[in-house]
């Protein structure tokens, strides 16, 4: 379905000589200093030097190493806020002589299996083993369990790593420490208010220093693990760096904030995926059709193709596929053929979920439980479905005799905070702002649905801008459009320049890829790609334009551009408009960046 946004929504920047003017000074091409320009107009940034500034031209230099990198990088990484154990963490660290027989426990979402694998990886020469465990989304469930641990420490462990999870779960942390094992905790969730804070945990939402949480508190999971072990020398920096490729995968599941030190780390991490990707990723490449690609990799690729295989494995199965890829296990065929097959088989139920769940929504409701759905796939799905309608959505589906429920709501919205309201009555709950999980028992659904309707029913939601350049994709060059993109990675906070085509009337609607779903707008020998367009394709040929955005693709070794319509601009009185706004892509299709941000 196509995305519309209204007129008065547009805010639209027209290129001048001011544009031309800043070309000149910075020695950048049109098209770029068109993009600064219109960023410091927002109302993010103040100047044209500060987005200059935050958004520099000259492309990142890795002539020599990974460690060569601008100073400003290490700079932030000193300065850097991870919480108020994290220094008595780092110590007790370092002060092992070795981490003897190690037990990593992680999560099954695309951040948890990436710090599972970091973690494997710092314990390479510290460790006499180390082995990973990650709970069964439908069978345990996001988080510790006291019962697991009993189980698995039972073995014989020495050392218990925990990341992407357990900042709520002191009790179960003091017990294992009192069992005299070493604990450590890296985390990123937001802990619950007034509650005391396990010795273990490195968590930057924990604590306050001087000012400096913000950058900290916009990491992943693994981004704090990496962060961490960097600023303190847990492991050799060398091997850090080649690490990154970990923490830029994990960022953009996570979709979180692209932050100046966010925004270095996915920039330096997509250069190893790049360059010289791990054996496993290699070969998901390249049964992805992305090989060839490597020197045009971006973020969009890892998103719409990579990260939803990383993920379908904990949504359909076993996270562990992943985690084997990810670590370059003997199996990594066998592994990522798994990984491929479980993609597509969550694609499908995804699709027809989402067509139940939409015409039921439809009918003005905004919790439904679907007894038959599995509920590996809802939080994908409700992401879908908030980002394409705007409106908050709880999916819930039956798990082990109780519900397990995923939130989704709009910019304004408090997932995480509504959830607080009801805590009383969650069995567990969890996750980000825009994004949560939680899980409740049968006895409890019919209050705790009857509240969440009345709360998402109400919510207030404001109709989103649009900002557009206003450039005919003629004006967009191929080199032009490689200088520009150096200003990413694009994503949350650091969003993708988007760019406006006004109709002119003789535009024409023609058919696109083989079952014709698809449109493409020709618009005078130059093609705008509408995605899932022909069942909008009156209203598409109806609207005052298009805003769109250019797109590197590589065909049989030949770079070229394509131009993806995001908006179909629509009269700002147009009546019965499916407004939809839409955030840039996610890891699930096209559709929200609020995927994989919660786990339950």
């Amino acid at each position: 379905m196509t995305a519309f946004c209204r007129s008065s929504s547009l805010r639209l920047f027209q290129p001048n000589s001011s544009t031309l003017e800043l070309a000149g000074r910075i020695g950048c091409s049109l098209l770029t200093a068109a993009v600064l320009e219109s960023r410091s107009q927002s109302p993010a940034a103040n100047t044209v030097e500060e987005s200059a500034q935050f958004f520099p031209c000259e492309p990142y230099s890795y002539a020599n190493s990974l460690l060569d990198s601008a100073a400003s990088l290490e700079e932030m990484l000193e300065r850097l806020f991870l919480g108020e154990n994290a220094e008595e963490a780092a110590e007790r660290w370092r002060n092992l002589p070795n981490l003897g027989r190690v037990l990593v426990y992680g999560d099954y979402d695309a951040d948890g299996v990436s710090s599972a694998a970091l973690a494997l990886e710092m314990c390479r020469g510290r460790a006499e083993q180390a082995r990973f465990f990650i709970p069964h989304r439908h069978e345990q469930g996001y988080g510790l369990h006291e019962q697991v641990l009993d189980r698995l420490l039972s073995i014989g462990w020495d050392t218990l790593i925990v990341v992407d999870c357990g900042t709520k779960d002191g009790e179960i942390l003091e017990k294992v420490a009192r069992s005299g094992v070493n604990v450590f905790v890296v985390d990123h969730h937001l802990p619950e208010q007034g509650a005391t804070l396990h010795g273990s945990v490195v968590n930057p939402h924990t604590g306050a220093f001087a000012g400096r949480e913000a950058e900290g508190r916009a990491l992943c999971a693994t981004g704090v693990l990496w962060a961490w072990a960097w600023q303190h020398s847990l492991h050799p920096r060398k091997q850090l760096a080649r690490m990154t490729d970990l923490v830029a995968l994990a960022t953009i599941a996570d979709c979180m904030p692209l932050t100046p030190l966010n925004r270095a780390l996915v920039r330096r991490g997509m250069h190893v995926l790049s360059t010289t990707p791990r054996p496993g990723l290699a070969r998901l490449f390249s049964r992805l059709g992305i090989a060839q690609a490597k020197s045009t990799l971006t973020e969009e690729m890892l998103s719409m193709k990579v990260i939803p295989c990383l993920n379908a494995a904990g949504r359909m199965d076993f996270a562990d596929t992943a985690v084997n890829v990810l670590l370059g296990a003997s199996n990594v065929d066998e592994s990522v053929e798994t990984l491929i097959s479980l993609n597509r088989k969550r694609q499908s139920l995804s699709l027809k979920i989402s067509k139940d769940a939409e015409e039921i929504l439809a009918g003005g409701v905004n919790v439904i439980l679907g007894e038959t759905w599995p509920v590996g796939v809802l939080s994908g799905v409700a992401s879908r479905i908030c980002s394409r309608t705007g409106a908050p959505v709880a999916l819930a589906a039956p798990v082990n005799g109780g519900i397990r429920g995923t939130l989704r709501v709009p910019e304004g919205g408090d997932a995480v905070g509504l959830l607080e309201t009801l805590s009383w009555k969650l069995d567990a709950w969890g996750g980000h702002k825009y994004a949560a999980g939680f899980s409740v028992s049968r006895e409890n659904w019919d209050s705790v649905r009857r509240e969440l309707q009345q709360s998402l029913a109400s919510m207030k939601v404001e109709e989103p801008s649009v900002t557009a350049i206003a450039m005919a994709p003629g004006e967009i060059s191929l080199e032009s459009w490689k200088e520009t993109s150096r200003l990413g990675p694009f994503g949350n906070g650091n969003p993708f320049p988007m760019f406006f085509l006004a109709r002119k009337g003789r535009e024409r609607m023609l058919p696109l890829g083989k079952d014709g779903k698809h449109l493409q707008i020709d618009a005078g020998g130059v093609r705008l790609l509408a995605f899932n367009g022909e069942n909008d394709k009156d209203v598409l040929a109806k609207a005052e334009g298009w805003v769109y955005r250019p797109r590197l693709d590589c065909w049989r070794g030949e770079e070229r551009l394509q131009y993806v319509v995001d908006y179909a601009v629509m009269e700002s009185d147009a009546p019965n408009v499916p407004l939809k706004p839409r955030s840039g892509w996610s890891g699930e299709e096209h559709g929200s960046q609020q995927t994989d941000r919660e786990h339950l």
